[in-house]
């Protein structure tokens, strides 16, 4: 075999590359309900809120006790809340749960998606009932520099497009913690 002769490049040029070069970094979480998804998700905005900007919503558990009773959303820019879903009867229902969709979307208006790091907390069942959540997710997986947390039996098409294309962690009690500092340092400047 011959040993190929590399052209040289002029003085400078590798480290202009090197410091020009932009890492994109596409991530998705997935694990069982209350695993810690959400939390990676805070991990990460804490480590990092204080280094870029960072936008997108997480999504809480409401309960009363021990009961779970509904979900609320969280815009990470601005902590306005609004409701996702609650126990009880509706026009749309993800098990037990009425999803109501008018709130999300009127949340969804609002949201800052502008950031250079967009978490979104969850691509799931009850998030993807809403069209106008689909179509903006369908132009976040276009950006730079997206978290996602998908609901792990989430079989919607959007959630399997999601699986296939980034980089996807399944969480557990034993890994979360080492794949949140992982996940900080990939997105860390």
């Amino acid at each position: 075999m011959r040993a190929m002769k590399i052209p040289s490049l002029p003085q400078g040029t590798i480290g202009f590359l090197i410091s020009n070069f932009t890492l994109v970094v596409k991530i998705a979480i997935t694990g069982i309900p209350g695993i810690g998804k959400t939390t990676l998700c805070l991990k990460v905005y804490n480590a990092l809120r204080n280094k870029v900007k960072i936008c997108g919503f997480i999504t809480r558990e409401e309960r009363i006790g021990e009961r779970r009773v509904g979900f609320r959303l969280i815009d990470l820019s601005t902590n306005f809340e609004a409701k996702l879903a609650r126990v009880g009867r509706g026009r749309v229902m993800v098990g037990k749960y009425e999803v109501l969709i008018e709130e999300f979307e009127s949340f969804l208006e609002n949201v800052d998606l502008n950031g250079d790091l967009v978490i979104i907390d969850e691509v799931g069942p009850m998030e993807l009932k809403s069209s106008k959540f689909v179509s903006i997710v369908q132009d976040l997986i276009k950006r730079e520099n997206v978290l996602f947390t998908v609901h792990y039996k989430a079989n919607h098409w959007l959630a399997e497009r999601i699986r296939k294309e980034f980089r996807l962690y399944e969480i557990d009690e034993k890994n979360r913690d080492r794949i949140a500092e992982e996940i900080v340092k990939l997105y860390d400047p």
